[in-house]
């Protein structure tokens, strides 16, 4: 039996996001689209053999002025500020939003995808837990939803995400700059775009001034799993330095050491990443690279009331604070 072709082949062999071929699909390609854009759709629906489920072509969603956002822990500050940017373009636009928390778990993830589709949001904001359910995705699209990817990639969809390699590399020069050389890095877990990127930006830093991390762990983006790795990177590693994935890791960082008896700067240097605005008011301050989280939901949102979904990677900065020793021999 041959293999159904996905919204997501048309698109690719189309050249176009699937948003667009959903908007073909259901007649909603007026002034939207370039004739010979919906040219290139038509003819790879041709090409790849695609029918459309009969129920999703012929359905006409009803105009309810929602959006759904949907992100894997509203509690941690960085994903708060980036919904507080969706909602405020989503205000301009006239629309509500309905904000869902995955809590880090995919089932959760699958079941609030089927639950935003059913109460007939027209598009969705989302920012995934790692490799999310494709078949619900496809559904979404079939139906017309919009959808719009963010923070984190999904294959074969167009993502706005941050410059998190270029940013990790720069705080890792800078890190390797004062005289850092024993470092430990705690990442955050491995199927997540973001925690790779970061990961990734550390080890080029790190290859190119030919030093060799001490360790690698990986978290999950939680005080918790950083406090916890630390407080292992602690009992069996000499180190100098801690790099975390995120900031709330790195908090946990910096009361693993405080817990060992260790004060920071003076005895362990810690970095994050993010410049979470609460944590501007611990003590010390934490040295992390800004993600404009705020600018990145507003961005997000545009892209999703303009149809117009494409790659992005927002600009971050490397922001100085108080957990690194500037002077270290």
């Amino acid at each position: 039996m041959t293999k159904q072709a996905t919204i997501r082949e048309v698109a690719a062999r189309a050249g176009v996001s699937p948003s667009t071929v959903s908007r073909v699909l259901n007649g909603n390609d007026a002034d939207h689209m370039r004739p010979e854009t919906k040219k290139r759709v038509l003819l790879a629906m041709k090409e790849l053999d695609y029918t459309p489920v009969k129920a999703a072509q012929t359905l006409r969603r009803q105009h309810t002025q929602v959006i759904g956002i949907l992100v894997p822990d509203i509690s941690n500050s960085f994903f708060s500020r980036v919904v507080r940017g969706v909602g405020s373009v989503a205000f301009e636009k006239g629309f509500s939003t309905l904000v869902c928390d995955s809590n880090h778990s995919l089932e959760k993830e699958s079941r609030y995808l089927d639950i935003l589709l059913a109460e007939g949001v027209e598009g969705i904001v989302f920012i995934p837990v790692g490799s999310p359910d494709m078949k619900r995705i496809d559904r979404l699209l079939h139906q017309g939803v919009r959808l719009v990817v963010a923070d984190r990639r999904v294959a074969g969809m167009p993502v706005v995400e941050a410059d998190n390699r270029g940013g990790s590399r720069e705080l890792t020069k800078y890190v390797l700059r004062l005289g850092y050389r024993k470092i430990a890095y705690i990442a955050g877990p491995q199927e997540v775009s973001t925690a790779r990127d970061r990961l990734a930006g550390f080890q080029d830093a790190m290859a190119e001034a030919d030093v060799v991390p001490v360790i690698i762990h990986h978290g999950n983006f939680t005080y918790e799993s950083g406090y916890e790795h630390a407080r292992k990177v602690l009992s069996k590693h000499k180190v100098d330095a801690i790099m975390a994935g995120n900031d709330l890791m790195a908090i946990g960082v910096i009361q693993a050491a405080e817990d060992k008896g260790l004060k920071v700067p003076k005895d362990l240097g810690i970095t994050g990443f993010d410049n979470t605005p609460l944590l501007a008011l611990a003590r010390p301050k934490l040295t992390t690279v800004k993600v404009p989280a705020y600018r990145f939901g507003e961005e997000v949102a545009r892209q999703l009331f303009d149809d117009k979904v494409k790659d992005l990677s927002l600009p971050v900065k490397l922001i100085v604070g108080d957990t690194l020793r500037k002077n270290l021999h």
